[in-house]
């Protein structure tokens, strides 16, 4: 029948192809993905996940966007989209988000329900399960700090990992370029007071929007290194402001790359190295990207 065709007959997932990767991507760049899928089950992730296996199709999950790098070329194969997969609802006393929840909805929830722990999260970019995977953090909080646990999806199966057997780190755990979808993560919080806990919020989005720069980016583009941060390292190096076609290091955040409305995925691609050759010559220390590159560079 050919994949292509098992995709259009799929009817529980909305399937596109040669999707503009640019409509899905905080940074606005970026080719056509050859398949694009949209899902809101677990039935319809794993039917594309059988699917991409037994056509040997290569396949990448995303989110929200906010930490990926699509080139130009785009990405021949699979998309998919866990953005529908959203629920947020208590199970016993803890707290469940599917992977495609994003964190400011899970902050929300926590508000409404007088917990505490997400307010210096909150406003980070991204969905539960990206935030997951690379152990995603703000003001020396981390997401880790609040998991129970993290189930996972592969070979059609659900597993289930506690805290202590994810691996989490700075910027990773044991999920990072894996194999295993995560699909959810249960959550434990402790008891607040709604007032306090959303002028906390406030005052975290604040800070924000006075130390991060508006405008099209993936967010942090780099790993901080030990005892440093990037951003102070790219300020330090003069690089605020240097552009490379459309894309340019924001003159608010060193750590930013912005599309200043025609760049290329290319632009962006080529800053990056650009700042990692100057930061490996000025100070010895070599940038590790946390932003995710996917395609052909």
């Amino acid at each position: 029948m050919g994949f292509k065709q098992e995709l259009i007959d799929f009817s529980q997932v909305k399937v596109s192809f040669g999707e503009q990767m640019k409509k899905h991507t905080s940074l606005g760049v970026g080719g056509n993905a050859e398949y694009f899928a949209y899902i809101d089950t677990l039935y319809g992730l794993n039917k594309l996940l059988v699917l991409a296996k037994e056509y040997k199709i290569p396949f990448k999950i995303i989110g929200n966007g906010t930490n990926i790098l699509v080139a130009d070329g785009g990405f021949e194969g699979l998309i998919i989209s866990l953005k529908g997969l959203n629920d947020v609802f208590f199970k016993r006393d803890f707290v469940k988000v599917m992977a495609g929840a994003t964190i400011d909805k899970l902050s929300k929830f926590c508000i409404d329900h007088k917990l505490s722990g997400m307010e210096a999260l909150s406003g980070i970019p991204a969905t539960v399960g990206g935030a997951i995977v690379m152990n995603a953090g703000a003001f020396g909080n981390n997401i880790s700090d609040h998991v129970v646990s993290v189930q996972t999806l592969c070979g059609g199966k659900i597993k289930t990992y506690d805290k202590s057997e994810c691996k989490f780190g700075y910027r990773k755990s044991r999920f990072l370029g894996g194999k295993e979808v995560v699909i959810s993560a249960t959550f434990s919080f402790r008891e607040g007071v709604r007032e306090v806990i959303s002028a906390s919020v406030k005052n975290y989005a604040e800070i924000r929007k006075s130390m991060q720069p508006l405008g099209r980016s993936c967010g942090s583009v780099f790993k901080n290194p030990k005892d440093k941060t990037a951003g102070f390292l790219i300020e330090c190096a003069g690089l605020k402001g240097q552009k490379i076609g459309g894309a340019s290091i924001s003159t608010v955040h060193g750590n930013f790359i912005m599309n200043e409305g025609k760049a290329t995925a290319n632009d962006v691609f080529l800053l990056i190295n650009y700042i990692k050759d100057k930061i490996k010559k000025e100070f010895g220390i070599t940038l590790t990207e946390e932003v995710e590159l996917i395609g052909e560079f």
